[in-house]
């Protein structure tokens, strides 16, 4: 597995951007550090996405001292393909059972989706159109249903319009945002009427 951004990470642990963003600072978890542009960007490795899929159990079962020798037991066990469901640590033990089983069901899911953006051009679009991913994005967060963008957009099929929201949510688009309304739906709720005189 890939380390994963902060954006992906929060997709992978079914958390919102900001909320996820908070939970890191608390959390006594190391992501690493990578230098991509002239700046430091923290990158999540599968140890991370577990514990922080299971942090609200754990700050309820193990005090903050326990949680960090969870954290370093987590990172030295071994979690690919792994039959181990307990962690241990001192006389502690831990089931990651369904945090792993989530994990990697969510890591499969962001895989899969992001196979249907093409990143081949300028901007991210969604694979055999035109269309851009974070437009979608965009009309979904503005309230717009799966049912009126694919009215909009007839070429597109709903699993591409999840998979541009998945897209959007793991990659945000910097930058000037895009309109929250499609033109035809502009068009459609226009009073057009006076042009009749």
């Amino acid at each position: 597995m890939e380390h994963l951004t902060t954006a992906q990470a929060a997709f992978v642990v079914g958390a919102p951007l900001d909320i996820f963003k908070k939970v890191v600072e608390r959390a006594p978890i190391k992501p690493q550090l990578v230098k991509r542009g002239g700046r430091s960007i923290r990158q999540f490795g599968q140890a991370e996405l577990v514990f922080l899929h299971a942090y609200d159990e754990l700050k309820l079962a193990l005090t903050p001292k326990s949680q960090s020798e969870f954290y370093e037991a987590l990172r030295t066990t071994s979690l690919k393909r792994s039959l181990a469901k307990e962690v241990v640590f001192g006389k502690q033990r831990y089931d990651i059972g369904q945090h792993l089983v989530f994990v990697e069901r969510k890591l499969k899911e962001l895989e899969k989706l992001t196979d249907q953006v093409d990143l081949s051009g300028k901007e991210p679009v969604i694979r055999g159109t035109h269309i851009e991913a974070h437009r979608i994005a965009a009309l979904l967060n503005a309230s717009a249903t799966v049912e009126e963008i694919l009215r909009d957009y007839p070429s597109l099929k709903e699993q591409q319009v999840v998979a541009a929201r998945v897209y959007a949510e793991a990659h945000p688009k910097a930058g000037r945002p895009y309109p929250k309304q499609t033109a035809k739906a502009a068009m459609r709720a226009a009073d057009l009427s006076a042009l009749d005189d």
